[in-house]
Protein backbone atom coordinates (compact mmCIF):
# COMPACT_ATOMS: atom_id res chain seq x y z
CA UNK A 1 0.00 0.00 0.00
CA UNK A 2 2.63 2.41 1.26
CA UNK A 3 5.08 1.52 -2.04
CA UNK A 4 1.35 2.57 -4.31
CA UNK A 5 1.02 5.37 -2.48
CA UNK A 6 4.84 6.73 -3.13
CA UNK A 7 4.95 6.23 -6.77
CA UNK A 8 1.55 7.45 -7.57
CA UNK A 9 3.28 10.92 -5.40
CA UNK A 10 6.40 10.43 -7.07
CA UNK A 11 5.65 9.90 -10.14
CA UNK A 12 2.11 10.32 -10.67
CA UNK A 13 0.05 8.23 -13.46
CA UNK A 14 1.07 9.23 -17.20
CA UNK A 15 3.19 7.32 -20.36
CA UNK A 16 6.07 7.07 -18.13
CA UNK A 17 4.48 4.62 -14.96
CA UNK A 18 2.48 3.08 -18.03
CA UNK A 19 5.68 1.76 -19.33
CA UNK A 20 6.88 1.09 -15.80
CA UNK A 21 4.07 -0.83 -15.02
CA UNK A 22 3.58 -2.28 -18.35
CA UNK A 23 7.13 -3.90 -18.04
CA UNK A 24 7.03 -4.89 -14.56
CA UNK A 25 3.71 -6.82 -15.01
CA UNK A 26 6.27 -9.04 -17.92
CA UNK A 27 8.85 -9.77 -15.96
CA UNK A 28 6.23 -10.57 -12.79
CA UNK A 29 4.49 -12.83 -15.33
CA UNK A 30 6.27 -16.07 -14.75
CA UNK A 31 6.15 -15.77 -10.57
CA UNK A 32 3.35 -17.31 -10.56
CA UNK A 33 3.41 -20.03 -12.77
CA UNK A 34 7.30 -21.10 -11.05
CA UNK A 35 7.54 -19.47 -7.62
CA UNK A 36 4.83 -19.90 -5.05
CA UNK A 37 2.06 -20.79 -7.69
CA UNK A 38 2.53 -24.07 -9.65
CA UNK A 39 5.75 -25.24 -8.53
CA UNK A 40 5.34 -24.50 -4.58
CA UNK A 41 1.51 -25.99 -4.75
CA UNK A 42 1.90 -29.37 -6.41
CA UNK A 43 5.84 -30.14 -4.48
CA UNK A 44 3.89 -29.75 -0.91
CA UNK A 45 1.70 -33.13 -1.49
CA UNK A 46 4.16 -35.26 -3.70
CA UNK A 47 6.99 -34.40 -0.94
CA UNK A 48 4.88 -35.03 1.69
CA UNK A 49 4.33 -38.64 -0.22
CA UNK A 50 7.53 -39.41 -1.17
CA UNK A 51 8.52 -38.81 3.02
CA UNK A 52 6.16 -41.07 4.16
CA UNK A 53 7.22 -43.74 1.56
CA UNK A 54 11.38 -43.34 1.56
CA UNK A 55 11.63 -40.95 4.44
CA UNK A 56 13.02 -37.45 5.47
CA UNK A 57 16.53 -38.00 3.92
CA UNK A 58 15.32 -39.22 0.35
CA UNK A 59 12.38 -36.52 0.43
CA UNK A 60 14.90 -33.61 0.38
CA UNK A 61 16.43 -34.97 -2.82
CA UNK A 62 13.51 -33.83 -3.93
CA UNK A 63 14.01 -30.87 -2.95
CA UNK A 64 17.53 -30.23 -4.47
CA UNK A 65 16.34 -31.64 -7.60
CA UNK A 66 12.98 -28.62 -7.82
CA UNK A 67 15.55 -25.98 -6.85
CA UNK A 68 18.23 -26.32 -9.09
CA UNK A 69 16.41 -27.33 -12.32
CA UNK A 70 14.09 -23.94 -11.47
CA UNK A 71 17.43 -21.79 -10.78
CA UNK A 72 18.56 -23.00 -14.66
CA UNK A 73 15.38 -22.34 -15.92
CA UNK A 74 15.09 -19.33 -14.71
CA UNK A 75 18.02 -18.03 -16.10
CA UNK A 76 17.03 -19.10 -19.54
CA UNK A 77 13.60 -17.02 -19.57
CA UNK A 78 15.50 -13.78 -17.71
CA UNK A 79 18.05 -13.74 -20.75
CA UNK A 80 15.69 -14.44 -23.40
CA UNK A 81 13.51 -11.60 -22.05
CA UNK A 82 16.47 -9.58 -22.00
CA UNK A 83 17.27 -10.52 -25.53
CA UNK A 84 13.59 -10.36 -26.89
CA UNK A 85 12.15 -7.19 -24.72
CA UNK A 86 11.33 -5.11 -27.90
CA UNK A 87 9.15 -7.49 -29.68
CA UNK A 88 7.39 -8.54 -26.30
CA UNK A 89 6.41 -5.45 -25.61
CA UNK A 90 5.40 -4.70 -29.36
CA UNK A 91 2.93 -7.49 -28.63
CA UNK A 92 1.69 -7.10 -25.60
CA UNK A 93 0.91 -3.59 -24.87
CA UNK A 94 0.75 -2.30 -29.06
CA UNK A 95 -1.85 0.41 -28.43
CA UNK A 96 1.10 2.23 -26.80
CA UNK A 97 3.00 5.18 -28.86
CA UNK A 98 6.52 4.74 -29.64
CA UNK A 99 8.29 6.41 -26.94
CA UNK A 100 6.32 4.69 -24.34
CA UNK A 101 7.26 1.41 -25.93
CA UNK A 102 10.91 1.88 -26.31
CA UNK A 103 11.36 3.03 -22.58
CA UNK A 104 8.97 0.26 -21.49
CA UNK A 105 11.18 -2.20 -23.58
CA UNK A 106 14.58 -0.66 -22.05
CA UNK A 107 13.06 -1.28 -18.11
CA UNK A 108 11.96 -4.85 -19.51
CA UNK A 109 15.57 -5.06 -19.87
CA UNK A 110 16.62 -4.15 -16.31
CA UNK A 111 13.81 -5.71 -14.15
CA UNK A 112 14.31 -9.30 -16.31
CA UNK A 113 16.81 -10.66 -14.03
CA UNK A 114 13.72 -9.97 -11.37
CA UNK A 115 12.33 -12.94 -12.53
CA UNK A 116 15.59 -15.64 -11.29
CA UNK A 117 15.58 -14.47 -7.46
CA UNK A 118 11.48 -13.96 -7.29
CA UNK A 119 11.23 -17.83 -9.13
CA UNK A 120 13.64 -19.02 -6.40
CA UNK A 121 12.09 -16.65 -3.57
CA UNK A 122 8.59 -18.06 -4.42
CA UNK A 123 9.59 -22.06 -4.65
CA UNK A 124 11.72 -21.55 -1.15
CA UNK A 125 9.13 -19.63 0.47
CA UNK A 126 6.58 -22.57 -0.32
CA UNK A 127 9.02 -25.37 1.04
CA UNK A 128 9.32 -23.46 3.64
CA UNK A 129 5.21 -23.47 4.52
CA UNK A 130 5.50 -27.23 4.43
CA UNK A 131 7.92 -27.25 7.36
CA UNK A 132 5.46 -24.91 9.45
CA UNK A 133 7.27 -21.83 8.92
CA UNK A 134 5.44 -18.94 7.73
CA UNK A 135 6.86 -15.78 8.92
CA UNK A 136 9.96 -15.12 7.00
CA UNK A 137 8.19 -16.13 4.12
CA UNK A 138 5.83 -14.24 4.25
CA UNK A 139 7.76 -11.01 5.20
CA UNK A 140 9.68 -11.52 2.24
CA UNK A 141 7.41 -8.55 -0.04
CA UNK A 142 8.14 -6.12 2.81
CA UNK A 143 11.62 -6.43 1.26
CA UNK A 144 11.08 -5.56 -1.85
CA UNK A 145 8.17 -2.87 -1.03
CA UNK A 146 10.75 -1.24 1.12
CA UNK A 147 13.30 -1.48 -1.89
CA UNK A 148 10.90 0.52 -4.20
CA UNK A 149 9.94 2.79 -1.89
CA UNK A 150 13.66 3.66 -0.77
CA UNK A 151 14.41 3.86 -5.14
CA UNK A 152 11.54 6.44 -5.34
CA UNK A 153 12.15 8.58 -2.29
CA UNK A 154 16.20 9.42 -2.99
CA UNK A 155 16.79 7.89 -6.44
CA UNK A 156 13.98 9.37 -8.74
CA UNK A 157 15.79 12.88 -9.53
CA UNK A 158 18.78 11.69 -10.99
CA UNK A 159 17.46 8.13 -12.35
CA UNK A 160 14.25 8.93 -12.94
CA UNK A 161 11.30 6.10 -13.75
CA UNK A 162 14.80 4.04 -13.58
CA UNK A 163 14.78 4.09 -10.40
CA UNK A 164 11.95 2.04 -9.65
CA UNK A 165 13.05 -0.61 -12.45
CA UNK A 166 16.66 -0.79 -9.70
CA UNK A 167 14.49 -1.01 -7.06
CA UNK A 168 12.92 -4.08 -8.56
CA UNK A 169 16.29 -6.06 -8.73
CA UNK A 170 17.45 -4.89 -5.14
CA UNK A 171 14.02 -6.12 -4.08
CA UNK A 172 13.65 -9.66 -5.36
CA UNK A 173 17.71 -10.00 -4.53
CA UNK A 174 16.65 -9.22 -0.83
CA UNK A 175 13.70 -11.23 -0.98
CA UNK A 176 15.67 -14.48 -1.95
CA UNK A 177 18.68 -13.25 0.21
CA UNK A 178 16.35 -13.68 3.37
CA UNK A 179 14.58 -17.06 2.95
CA UNK A 180 17.97 -18.79 2.35
CA UNK A 181 19.46 -18.77 5.91
CA UNK A 182 16.07 -20.73 7.17
CA UNK A 183 15.95 -22.70 4.06
CA UNK A 184 19.59 -23.86 5.05
CA UNK A 185 18.70 -24.33 8.36
CA UNK A 186 15.75 -26.84 7.68
CA UNK A 187 17.65 -28.63 5.18
CA UNK A 188 21.02 -28.92 6.70
CA UNK A 189 23.04 -29.56 3.91
CA UNK A 190 22.75 -29.08 -0.01
CA UNK A 191 22.90 -30.70 -3.11
CA UNK A 192 23.37 -28.96 -6.76
CA UNK A 193 22.48 -31.90 -8.09
CA UNK A 194 19.56 -33.08 -10.34
CA UNK A 195 18.28 -36.55 -9.74
CA UNK A 196 16.16 -37.11 -13.10
CA UNK A 197 15.16 -40.74 -12.30
CA UNK A 198 13.26 -39.56 -9.11
CA UNK A 199 9.51 -41.13 -10.36
CA UNK A 200 8.82 -38.03 -8.03
CA UNK A 201 10.50 -35.36 -9.77
CA UNK A 202 8.21 -36.59 -12.82
CA UNK A 203 4.99 -36.97 -11.26
CA UNK A 204 5.59 -33.32 -10.23
CA UNK A 205 6.08 -32.66 -13.79
CA UNK A 206 3.12 -34.75 -14.42
CA UNK A 207 0.73 -32.86 -12.66
CA UNK A 208 2.37 -29.05 -13.28
CA UNK A 209 2.22 -29.90 -16.34
CA UNK A 210 -1.32 -28.87 -17.65
CA UNK A 211 -1.86 -26.65 -14.00
CA UNK A 212 1.20 -24.56 -15.44
CA UNK A 213 -1.59 -24.49 -18.31
CA UNK A 214 -4.55 -22.75 -15.86
CA UNK A 215 -2.25 -20.70 -14.02
CA UNK A 216 -0.88 -19.67 -17.42
CA UNK A 217 -4.60 -18.62 -18.44
CA UNK A 218 -5.03 -16.50 -14.89
CA UNK A 219 -1.49 -14.77 -15.56
CA UNK A 220 -2.58 -14.37 -19.44
CA UNK A 221 -5.57 -12.67 -18.15
CA UNK A 222 -3.66 -9.89 -16.39
CA UNK A 223 -1.86 -9.25 -19.66
CA UNK A 224 -5.14 -8.95 -21.89
CA UNK A 225 -6.13 -6.27 -19.80
CA UNK A 226 -3.08 -5.00 -20.44
CA UNK A 227 -3.02 -4.94 -23.90
CA UNK A 228 -7.15 -3.74 -23.73
CA UNK A 229 -5.59 -1.11 -21.58
CA UNK A 230 -2.52 0.04 -23.58
CA UNK A 231 -5.39 1.79 -26.04
CA UNK A 232 -6.54 4.03 -23.47
CA UNK A 233 -5.40 7.84 -23.19
CA UNK A 234 -2.04 8.09 -21.63
CA UNK A 235 -1.78 7.11 -17.54
CA UNK A 236 -4.62 4.62 -18.30
CA UNK A 237 -2.58 1.58 -17.39
CA UNK A 238 -1.25 3.30 -13.97
CA UNK A 239 -4.58 4.02 -13.20
CA UNK A 240 -5.66 1.05 -13.89
CA UNK A 241 -2.66 -0.98 -12.29
CA UNK A 242 -3.33 1.52 -8.68
CA UNK A 243 -6.92 -0.08 -8.47
CA UNK A 244 -5.63 -3.08 -8.96
CA UNK A 245 -3.18 -2.35 -5.89
CA UNK A 246 -5.86 -1.92 -3.65
CA UNK A 247 -8.29 -4.36 -4.61
CA UNK A 248 -5.65 -6.89 -4.16
CA UNK A 249 -5.28 -5.44 -0.78
CA UNK A 250 -7.19 -7.30 0.79
CA UNK A 251 -6.59 -10.04 -1.67
CA UNK A 252 -3.09 -10.62 -0.49
CA UNK A 253 -3.29 -9.93 3.00
CA UNK A 254 -6.33 -11.79 3.69
CA UNK A 255 -6.50 -14.21 0.55
CA UNK A 256 -3.36 -15.80 0.26
CA UNK A 257 -2.43 -15.72 3.57
CA UNK A 258 -5.50 -17.99 4.60
CA UNK A 259 -4.75 -20.77 1.30
CA UNK A 260 -1.50 -20.38 2.20
CA UNK A 261 -1.61 -21.48 5.98
CA UNK A 262 -4.66 -24.26 5.28
CA UNK A 263 -3.20 -25.98 2.46
CA UNK A 264 -0.80 -28.02 4.29
CA UNK A 265 -3.17 -29.03 6.50
CA UNK A 266 -5.88 -29.67 3.87
CA UNK A 267 -3.24 -31.41 1.78
CA UNK A 268 -2.17 -33.90 4.60
CA UNK A 269 -5.97 -35.18 5.47
CA UNK A 270 -6.62 -35.85 1.66
CA UNK A 271 -3.67 -37.50 1.67
CA UNK A 272 -5.51 -39.83 4.64
CA UNK A 273 -8.75 -39.73 3.33
CA UNK A 274 -10.33 -37.54 5.71
CA UNK A 275 -13.28 -36.30 3.88
CA UNK A 276 -15.12 -34.57 6.76
CA UNK A 277 -11.73 -33.27 8.13
CA UNK A 278 -11.65 -31.88 4.55
CA UNK A 279 -14.84 -30.30 4.31
CA UNK A 280 -14.65 -28.52 7.40
CA UNK A 281 -10.92 -27.13 6.97
CA UNK A 282 -12.37 -26.11 3.26
CA UNK A 283 -15.87 -24.60 4.82
CA UNK A 284 -14.35 -23.23 7.67
CA UNK A 285 -11.77 -21.19 5.29
CA UNK A 286 -14.31 -19.65 3.09
CA UNK A 287 -16.50 -18.43 5.95
CA UNK A 288 -13.37 -16.94 6.93
CA UNK A 289 -12.51 -14.99 3.70
CA UNK A 290 -16.61 -14.07 3.64
CA UNK A 291 -16.06 -12.35 6.87
CA UNK A 292 -12.80 -10.28 6.05
CA UNK A 293 -13.47 -9.85 2.32
CA UNK A 294 -17.32 -9.34 2.21
CA UNK A 295 -16.96 -5.77 4.41
CA UNK A 296 -14.07 -4.91 1.81
CA UNK A 297 -16.20 -5.15 -0.67
CA UNK A 298 -18.57 -2.75 0.84
CA UNK A 299 -15.84 -0.20 1.51
CA UNK A 300 -13.92 -0.75 -1.81
CA UNK A 301 -17.51 -0.52 -3.90
CA UNK A 302 -19.48 2.60 -2.03
CA UNK A 303 -16.31 4.43 -0.94
CA UNK A 304 -14.27 3.57 -3.62
CA UNK A 305 -13.59 7.87 -4.56
CA UNK A 306 -13.24 8.06 -0.41
CA UNK A 307 -10.78 4.87 -0.65
CA UNK A 308 -8.74 6.53 -3.81
CA UNK A 309 -7.97 10.38 -2.22
CA UNK A 310 -7.69 9.40 0.67
CA UNK A 311 -4.79 6.89 -0.08
CA UNK A 312 -3.50 8.09 -3.59
CA UNK A 313 -5.01 11.86 -3.46
CA UNK A 314 -1.44 13.38 -2.90
CA UNK A 315 1.49 15.09 -5.06
CA UNK A 316 1.31 14.64 -9.19
CA UNK A 317 -1.70 12.55 -8.69
CA UNK A 318 -4.35 14.51 -10.63
CA UNK A 319 -8.33 14.61 -10.35
CA UNK A 320 -8.76 12.93 -13.76
CA UNK A 321 -6.39 9.98 -12.55
CA UNK A 322 -8.66 9.93 -8.95
CA UNK A 323 -11.61 9.30 -11.26
CA UNK A 324 -10.40 6.56 -13.23
CA UNK A 325 -8.65 4.66 -10.42
CA UNK A 326 -11.87 4.95 -8.31
CA UNK A 327 -14.50 3.85 -10.95
CA UNK A 328 -11.97 1.02 -11.45
CA UNK A 329 -11.82 0.12 -8.15
CA UNK A 330 -15.55 -0.11 -7.75
CA UNK A 331 -16.30 -2.89 -10.27
CA UNK A 332 -12.82 -4.14 -9.80
CA UNK A 333 -14.09 -5.16 -5.95
CA UNK A 334 -17.72 -6.52 -7.17
CA UNK A 335 -15.29 -10.07 -8.14
CA UNK A 336 -13.14 -9.78 -5.15
CA UNK A 337 -14.61 -12.69 -2.81
CA UNK A 338 -14.66 -14.87 -5.64
CA UNK A 339 -11.16 -13.87 -6.95
CA UNK A 340 -9.73 -14.31 -3.30
CA UNK A 341 -11.73 -17.62 -3.07
CA UNK A 342 -10.10 -19.27 -6.03
CA UNK A 343 -7.09 -19.53 -4.70
CA UNK A 344 -8.14 -21.91 -1.99
CA UNK A 345 -10.42 -24.13 -4.13
CA UNK A 346 -8.18 -24.34 -7.04
CA UNK A 347 -5.53 -25.91 -4.24
CA UNK A 348 -8.69 -28.11 -2.53
CA UNK A 349 -8.17 -29.67 -6.09
CA UNK A 350 -4.35 -29.53 -6.49
CA UNK A 351 -4.51 -31.37 -2.86
CA UNK A 352 -6.85 -34.10 -4.86
CA UNK A 353 -3.71 -34.67 -7.61
CA UNK A 354 -6.28 -33.03 -9.90
CA UNK A 355 -4.79 -30.33 -11.50
CA UNK A 356 -6.51 -30.49 -14.97
CA UNK A 357 -10.31 -28.99 -13.81
CA UNK A 358 -9.00 -26.15 -12.31
CA UNK A 359 -7.31 -25.44 -16.09
CA UNK A 360 -10.71 -26.15 -17.81
CA UNK A 361 -11.85 -23.60 -15.56
CA UNK A 362 -9.41 -21.05 -15.51
CA UNK A 363 -9.31 -20.89 -19.57
CA UNK A 364 -13.18 -20.34 -19.34
CA UNK A 365 -12.87 -17.54 -17.67
CA UNK A 366 -9.67 -15.89 -19.73
CA UNK A 367 -12.09 -16.72 -22.38
CA UNK A 368 -14.81 -14.71 -21.00
CA UNK A 369 -12.76 -12.22 -19.79
CA UNK A 370 -11.02 -11.43 -23.54
CA UNK A 371 -14.85 -11.67 -25.08
CA UNK A 372 -16.25 -9.03 -22.35
CA UNK A 373 -12.78 -6.75 -22.93
CA UNK A 374 -13.53 -6.51 -26.57
CA UNK A 375 -17.03 -6.01 -26.30
CA UNK A 376 -16.98 -3.30 -23.31
CA UNK A 377 -13.55 -0.98 -24.00
CA UNK A 378 -14.93 1.16 -26.60
CA UNK A 379 -18.37 1.89 -24.93
CA UNK A 380 -16.57 1.95 -20.78
CA UNK A 381 -13.28 2.22 -21.33
CA UNK A 382 -11.97 1.21 -18.11
CA UNK A 383 -14.96 0.51 -16.47
CA UNK A 384 -15.30 -2.58 -18.78
CA UNK A 385 -11.63 -3.92 -18.49
CA UNK A 386 -12.61 -3.84 -14.22
CA UNK A 387 -16.27 -4.97 -14.62
CA UNK A 388 -14.69 -8.08 -17.62
CA UNK A 389 -12.09 -9.00 -14.74
CA UNK A 390 -15.07 -9.66 -12.23
CA UNK A 391 -17.14 -11.64 -14.17
CA UNK A 392 -14.95 -13.83 -15.60
CA UNK A 393 -13.76 -14.23 -11.26
CA UNK A 394 -16.95 -15.09 -10.24
CA UNK A 395 -17.48 -17.65 -13.29
CA UNK A 396 -14.60 -19.25 -12.33
CA UNK A 397 -15.38 -19.55 -8.59
CA UNK A 398 -18.75 -21.14 -9.42
CA UNK A 399 -17.25 -23.96 -11.49
CA UNK A 400 -14.68 -24.63 -9.03
CA UNK A 401 -16.81 -24.79 -6.04
CA UNK A 402 -19.82 -26.56 -8.29
CA UNK A 403 -17.28 -28.95 -9.14
CA UNK A 404 -15.63 -29.97 -6.49
CA UNK A 405 -18.94 -30.84 -4.53
CA UNK A 406 -19.54 -33.86 -7.01
CA UNK A 407 -16.11 -35.00 -7.88
CA UNK A 408 -14.84 -35.51 -4.13
CA UNK A 409 -16.50 -34.16 -0.84
CA UNK A 410 -20.05 -32.34 -0.57
CA UNK A 411 -19.44 -29.06 1.11
CA UNK A 412 -22.27 -27.72 3.54
CA UNK A 413 -23.71 -25.16 1.52
CA UNK A 414 -26.24 -24.10 3.83
CA UNK A 415 -23.79 -23.32 6.65
CA UNK A 416 -21.86 -21.10 4.25
CA UNK A 417 -25.16 -19.42 3.06
CA UNK A 418 -26.13 -18.82 6.86
CA UNK A 419 -22.91 -17.85 7.45
CA UNK A 420 -22.67 -15.09 4.72
CA UNK A 421 -26.27 -13.87 4.84
CA UNK A 422 -25.06 -12.65 8.52
CA UNK A 423 -21.96 -11.14 7.18
CA UNK A 424 -24.22 -9.16 4.85
CA UNK A 425 -26.19 -8.17 7.63
CA UNK A 426 -23.40 -7.11 8.99
CA UNK A 427 -22.07 -5.11 6.45
CA UNK A 428 -24.92 -3.27 5.53
CA UNK A 429 -25.90 -2.15 8.97
CA UNK A 430 -21.81 -0.96 8.91
CA UNK A 431 -22.72 0.80 5.48
CA UNK A 432 -25.98 2.84 6.91
CA UNK A 433 -23.98 3.99 10.24
CA UNK A 434 -20.99 5.14 8.36
CA UNK A 435 -22.83 7.12 5.61
CA UNK A 436 -23.94 9.46 8.25
CA UNK A 437 -20.76 11.08 8.51
CA UNK A 438 -18.83 13.13 5.99
CA UNK A 439 -15.44 12.72 7.06
CA UNK A 440 -13.26 9.72 4.40
CA UNK A 441 -10.99 8.38 7.35
CA UNK A 442 -14.02 8.73 10.04
CA UNK A 443 -16.43 6.96 7.51
CA UNK A 444 -14.08 3.86 7.20
CA UNK A 445 -13.04 3.64 10.96
CA UNK A 446 -16.84 3.82 11.74
CA UNK A 447 -17.68 0.73 9.57
CA UNK A 448 -15.25 -1.22 10.51
CA UNK A 449 -16.19 -0.52 14.16
CA UNK A 450 -19.61 -1.58 13.54
CA UNK A 451 -18.96 -4.50 11.13
CA UNK A 452 -16.81 -6.07 14.43
CA UNK A 453 -19.41 -4.98 17.16
CA UNK A 454 -21.75 -7.77 15.57
CA UNK A 455 -19.04 -10.42 15.91
CA UNK A 456 -17.65 -10.04 19.27
CA UNK A 457 -20.16 -12.13 20.88
CA UNK A 458 -20.30 -15.18 18.41
CA UNK A 459 -16.21 -15.25 18.42
CA UNK A 460 -16.17 -14.46 22.12
CA UNK A 461 -18.51 -17.53 22.92
CA UNK A 462 -17.24 -19.96 19.86
CA UNK A 463 -13.64 -18.85 19.06
CA UNK A 464 -12.80 -19.98 15.49
CA UNK A 465 -16.30 -22.87 15.41
CA UNK A 466 -17.82 -19.15 14.75
CA UNK A 467 -16.88 -19.85 11.37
Amino acid sequence: MVRTVIIASYFGANWLTDAYFSAFKISNFFRQLLGEGALGTVFIPIYNQKEKECGEEEAKNLIFSIVNLLFVFTCLIAVLMVIFSGPIIEIIVSGYDAQTKELASKLLKVMSVYFVFIGLSGMIGAILNNFKQFLIPASTSLFFNIAIIVAAMFFSNKYGIYSLAFGVVVGGILQLLIVIPPFLKQVKTYKFSINFKDPHLKRVFLLILPMLVGIFAKQFNVLVDQFFASFLASGGVSALENATRLYNLPLGVFGISIATVVYPGLSRAMENGNDKKVENTLIKGLNFLSFLIIPSIFIMTFYSQEVIELVLGYGRYSEYSIKISSESLRFYSIGLYFYTAIHLLSRSFYGMKNTRDPVKYSLISIIINIVLNYLLIERFKHIGISFATSVAAAVNFFLLYIYFNKKYVKLDTKRSIKFVSYVFISAVSALFASMQLKSNILKILVFGVVYLMFWILPIKRRGMDAF
